[in-house]
Parts: C-alpha cells; structure tokens; sequence
C-alpha cells in the first residue's frame, strides 16, 4: 500500500495505536535486565550443527510442525492459542500502513524470528512463515540450541541447555510490557501488564505468569478469550435485600489488572424482571482519539489484584431481578478500530488487504461470551443469594 497523505497517515495512526503494538517497541523497561536471551527479532538460526546421520532433517525443521511429531500435547495447546495467530487478519489487513521501522516494531513480537520478518519483506502477505506467529522455536530455540526451564542431557536435538528465565514473569515481559519510552496515556503504558504484576502480591508471593498462563507446563496460554480462566479471575457475588440486588466484583485470580489491555471490556447488567430497572457497569479501560487532542483517557474502571466493586440495583419487594455478565475481549478493535480503518483506508488499500480487514471485524463479533447468568428472587423477609443459571 502506498501514497498515503501524511494527514491520513496521521489519522490512521491514532486509529490504530492500540490495535497493532502502539507503533513502537515493546521492550523491557528500564527496571528489567537486558536479557540478551530476548534481543529481538530473535537472530537467525544459522546451520544446524553436524549430527549423526537421520538426524538432520528434524533438527533443521525450526517450524512448529517440525515439533508435533515428538511434542503432540503441546503443539495441539499452542496451535489452538493466541501465540499461534499473533499474525492475525487484522494485522495483515493494516501492516503496510505503517513504514518499514514501525512494520519491523511490530513483527518483533508478531512474528519475531529474523527468519520471518526475512520471509515477510520478501514475500509479504504471501509469507507462510510469518503466519507461524510466536512459534515453539520463538520461546525454545538459540543458534540451534534447544532451551527450556531444565537441563535434558540427551534428545534427538543433543542436550536442552536450561534457561532459569523460563520459570519467572520476566520471561513474558518483552512483549508484554511497553518500557518508559512506550506510548502512555494518563501516565500509563497501553501495555503495562508486568508492573502491574510486579506491583501485586502476586510477585511478592512467587506466583509468576506461567503459573496462571501455562498450568502444569500447558502451552495454550490462555487469558480474556477463554471463559474458564476469567472465571477463575473475576468472581461474581449477590444477593436479594429488601431494597434490591447488591453485587459484588472481584478481582480474585488475575496478578494483573483485569483486564489488563485496553481492547477487551467487561459489561455487567443488573435488571428487574417486570420494571425498567436496569443498571450496567463496563470494566475496562476506556479511551478516545481525535485529532484536535490526541488520545484521551475516559475511564479506568478495570479491577486491579484483589479490589472489589459494589453495584445496587433498587427494586420494589415483589420483583425479582437478573444479572449477566459478558466478556468481549475484541471489543473496541470490533466497535472501533477496523470500521474505521476499513472507512479511511477504502482508496488505499488492495483488494486483499480490505478483506483481511473485513475477516477480522467479522472475527472480533464472533468472540464475546457470557461469564455469568444469575437470577435473583423477590423479596421474602430475609436476604438470599442470587443463583447461577446456565
């Protein structure tokens, strides 16, 4: 795509901000060491060391599928998550937008092997690998050396040299922390999920990312689009009193603001059964863009580690009521972020590119999903819970 004015250029920028990787690295911040295990793009492979005969050809496969003979639970885990389709349509649809230095920016954790982003200004969106996304060798792999949390003497790859760095959150923070010189708004990073973590008892107490995200060594890396986990994040708590229905929200389970970026929310209603009464609450963080101002921060009603909400709902006696709770974590990339884009960039972008876009929006509708339903009875001389419903 080329021939963008820059007022377009400029506008397109705020549009899509939050939606690819703010347009500048994610790097550690300041208070993290330099991990040289995470310069980024991770650097080429190089040639596979000499190895007995037969053995060549798995260890020069650096793809995903070049692991699943021997690894099948964990490829079928990282194959189902967010890892595997960091490249998504979205980003496919919208990558050329950018110059080439903010394209390499956002690879470097999209697509972060040197072997990719090779493939990706070669072939563009013809590039295969590059689908790969945050692949097993992304994580596991150095000069053809095998990496992991613990020494394994003898594979078919010769010995996995363990890397300490697997077992801690700092692990997780190159591309999940924007550093000082990061896009902040209101004095916080669009992406600050590990100070938030390091500000929680969670550090503290030892309880890393991986402990959350990777379960017994599981590789789906869930988070905001899996309902199970967000149950175990966000717990939900009411009652009927004789003046309505009190809720309460938690941040139980998540070492993190919950959630933590600014494109999911959380939208909770409570509503009477016969009357008009209705109240809703989003948990998010809300944000807005124009030109005159820049980015302007609305809201931040997102529940951080431990922090409760009360919400209260007032209904007369002989009413009962209800409460849903729904998760949409594409929410402003849906409401926002690719009709707009779809609408500012219709004369620049090709055929292509506009249908990425358009398989993205249709994509982030199909992602919302209900937490919680509970239904609240009337009154009658005594507080009772509100109880779950499928």
């Amino acid at each position: 795509m080329t021939g963008i004015s820059p007022t377009l250029a400029t506008a397109l920028l705020g549009v899509i901000l939050v939606a690819v990787c703010a347009a500048l690295p994610a790097q550690e911040p300041s208070s993290l060491p330099d991990h040289p295990y995470w310069e980024r793009p991770i650097p080429l492979q190089g040639n596979a060391p000499p190895l007995p005969p037969g053995a060549e050809e798995i260890i020069a496969n650096l793809s995903a599928d070049g692991c699943r003979p021997c690894h099948q639970p964990q490829w079928e885990a990282w194959k189902g998550s967010l890892h595997a389709t960091a490249v998504t349509p979205g980003l496919l649809g919208q990558l050329g937008a950018f110059d080439a230095a903010t394209q390499d920016d956002c690879l470097a954790c999209h697509a972060p092997r040197q072997e990719m982003v090779d493939q990706w200004w070669k072939q563009g969106l013809d590039s295969t690998l590059v689908r790969s996304g945050v692949d097993c060798a992304t994580c596991h792999v150095r000069a053809h050396v095998r990496h992991g949390p613990r020494t394994v003497a003898e594979t078919p790859h010769g010995q996995v040299s363990e890397q300490p760095l697997f077992r801690q959150a700092e692990f997780c923070a190159p591309c999940h922390q924007f550093d000082e010189s990061g896009f902040s708004v209101n004095g916080k990073p669009l992406e600050n999920t590990y100070v938030e973590w390091r500000q929680s008892r969670y550090a503290r107490e030892g309880v890393t990312c991986q402990a959350c995200h990777m379960p017994e060594k599981q590789h789906g890396f869930k988070g905001i689009h899996d309902r199970q986990t967000i149950r175990s994040a966000l717990t939900v708590e009411a009652r009927r009193t004789r003046e309505g229905i009190r809720l309460r929200a938690g941040n139980t389970g998540a070492g993190h603001a919950l959630p933590t970026y600014v494109t999911p929310r959380v939208l909770i209603r409570l509503e009477g059964r016969a009357t008009d009464a209705v109240i809703e609450h989003v948990i998010a963080r809300r944000m807005r863009w124009s030109r005159e101002s820049g980015w302007e921060e609305l809201a931040d009603d997102r529940l951080f580690p431990d922090q409760w909400i009360t919400l209260v709902l007032a209904l007369p006696e002989e009413e009962g009521g209800r409460i849903s709770v729904r998760v949409e974590p594409d929410y402003d990339y849906h409401e926002r972020v690719y009709p707009a884009l779809l609408n500012m960039l219709v004369d620049d972008l090709s055929e292509r590119e506009k249908s990425y876009l358009q398989q993205a929006l249709e994509l982030t509708g199909d992602t919302p999903y209900t937490l919680y339903q509970l239904d609240c009875p009337e009154w009658s001389g005594h507080e009772a819970p509100c109880e779950e419903t499928p």
